[in-house]
């Protein structure tokens, strides 16, 4: 086939002319003329002047000033403004490209002055002309990229014509700002605390963020309330967890019976308390869990491998804004969530009566019975006796596993469960303790906070009352009763002439009173002094008449 050159010079005049007077009018430049790597500017068809030679002043505003750096994902307000005396005749295109050459984030038109095609921003026909004499502005909005794009810059060409109808004596200036990633103030907050129903607020404590790999990127220490706040935390994202140095606390033989009755399927332990059953780290729950719960207990290990505190850990995404969340944590062994971390307990049981120092070095037996008839699945005892008294030992009457109990002096840990229950009537003996006498006076025996009884279910028995008596008779009675601080009323029958004694939780004597008997026809209220834990009350003269006391309002 021929062809015509001829034929193809028409169409390629044609071309030129409209490129031509396009340049010229300067409205709608053709694409890939900022200037950036790789690409062409407008001197490629205005010519005659050294680029960057005239003296027109350039200036790209975000925001109304110049800028160094830029917050991923927030939008600007853009302005580019080029100065150039006696000049009416304006022109730009502009792009923002990241590290690799590719658009970075969204340019976006505002007005009909510029028009947005393939990531090119440049005039129109209305955005040619100077605003006023010798300068004009174009405005428009950038959205910044997505964090981690790192550097970005802005390229941009603009030409200041002459106007002459031609391409001959236009400025052509070209510029470019390389703007750094900013990491966005956002913050996380929220409360630590425990995982009871109380929700108890965890104090002084360390909550941590980790970046990938586990790496610590932030901490912050929470305050009395169990708050904390951690600033100026990039986008990401994040596993929340925590840590503790606080005291450990909490376990009793009643989460050593939950931990078996776990591994039985009697029940399902799920979530936090199911990493906190796991106390010898092996990645399993079984009896020798809830073994190693009572020997804590009882004091016959101080450690387990798995630590003190377990908390969770939390996926956490930081994108454009800040973050609230609280987070739980829990002592390793505390399967029911009984701890009251950073708040200080009453003493909530007491023993009543005391051991008389008057009996030689006889070695003192106290049984321990049921006041009344119940069903015990674990057992927790944290008991104080009178100095100058030592344990010498313990012999049990329940079911199941023999306690685990350490004395220490004068003082008894022990723990024991049943998940099967052991059945106890009025009076059963469950354990009987021996004493011994190391030139100690009179004392009561005191039952420090941790001290819990339970049934197979692991319900504590708040309503059952134990009562411990000597072997010899007639001086003294032992009451073992829930007290709450609160009330100071005693109601006491006596047949015969008596002596009340009140103590503190610690075993201060707090008061002591005489009191007449009334042969058992009626009984008497007494007011006790504030702060009394413990009462007994002893008969004055020897008889075989027994002595009743109760606690509570009255």
């Amino acid at each position: 086939m021929r062809i015509s050159y001829k034929t193809l010079l028409l169409p390629s005049l044609l071309i030129l002319g409209g490129v031509y007077t396009a340049l010229t009018s300067s409205s709608n430049p053709p694409l890939g003329h900022t200037g950036s790597p790789g690409e062409s500017n407008c001197s490629s068809c205005h010519g005659g002047i050294v680029v960057n030679s005239g003296p027109a002043t350039r200036s790209l505003l975000l925001n109304g000033s110049v800028p160094t750096s830029y917050v991923p994902g927030q939008t600007y307000n853009v302005s580019l403004t080029v100065n150039r005396a006696t000049r009416v005749k304006f022109g730009f295109q502009l792009k923002v490209e990241d590290g690799n050459g590719s658009d970075a984030g969204t340019l976006i038109s505002t007005t009909n002055r510029t028009d947005l095609a393939s990531g090119y921003l440049s005039q129109t026909w209305n955005g040619n002309t100077a605003t006023t004499s010798g300068t004009i502005t174009w405005n428009f909005q950038w959205t910044a990229p997505a964090a981690g794009t790192g550097d970005v810059t802005f390229y941009y060409c603009s030409n200041a014509a002459n106007n002459n109808g031609g391409t001959s004596g236009d400025e052509i200036y070209t510029n470019n700002l390389t703007l750094t990633e900013q990491s966005p103030a956002f913050s996380v907050s929220g409360v630590l605390h425990y995982d009871n129903s109380a929700m108890t607020p965890i104090v002084n404590s360390q909550v941590r963020l980790l970046g990938p790999g586990g790496v610590q990127v932030a901490t912050a220490t929470t305050n009395a309330s169990g708050q904390y706040v951690m600033n100026n935390v990039a986008p990401g994202s994040y596993t929340l967890t925590a840590q503790s140095s606080r005291p450990w606390g909490g376990v009793s033989a009643s989460d050593a019976l939950q931990i078996s009755r776990h591994f039985s399927s009697l029940i399902n332990l799920t979530g936090l308390r199911l990493g906190a059953a796991d106390v010898n780290a092996t990645n399993s729950i079984n009896t020798g869990d809830a073994l190693l719960a009572t020997r804590r207990y009882s004091g016959n290990i101080t450690s387990f491998a798995a630590g003190d505190w377990r908390f969770e850990s939390i996926p956490l995404t930081i994108s454009a804004s800040s973050a609230t969340q609280n987070i739980r944590g829990i002592c390793y062994g505390d399967v029911n969530g009984s701890f009251l971390p950073s708040v200080q307990r009453i003493i909530p049981y007491v023993l009543g009566g005391d051991v008389q120092g008057s009996w030689g070095n006889e070695d003192v037996l106290v049984p321990i019975v049921l006041e009344e008839s119940a069903r015990l699945g674990s057992l927790s005892l944290d008991l104080q006796i009178p100095d100058g008294w030592q344990g010498a030992g313990v012999e049990s009457y329940l079911s199941g596993m023999l306690p685990d109990y350490r004395w220490n002096g004068n003082r008894l840990r022990l723990a024991w469960f049943d998940t099967h229950g052991w059945e106890g009537r009025k009076g059963s003996v469950l354990l009987t303790l021996r004493l011994r006498p190391q030139g100690g006076s009179d004392g009561p025996l005191v039952l420090m906070p941790e001290s819990e009884w339970t049934d197979p279910q692991g319900h504590p028995l708040d309503g059952l009352r134990l009562v411990a008596k000597t072997q010899k008779s007639g001086p003294s009675t032992f009451l073992l009763s829930r007290v709450d601080g609160v009330l100071n009323t005693v109601r006491i029958q006596t047949w015969t002439p008596a002596v009340l004694r009140c103590w503190d939780a610690s075993g201060r004597l707090l008061g002591i009173e005489n009191l007449e008997g009334t042969n058992g026809t009626e009984s008497t209220e007494r007011q006790v002094p504030l702060g009394t834990f413990l009462v007994s009350l002893h008969p004055a003269l020897e008889g075989p008449k027994p002595i009743t006391i109760k606690l509570g309002a009255f």
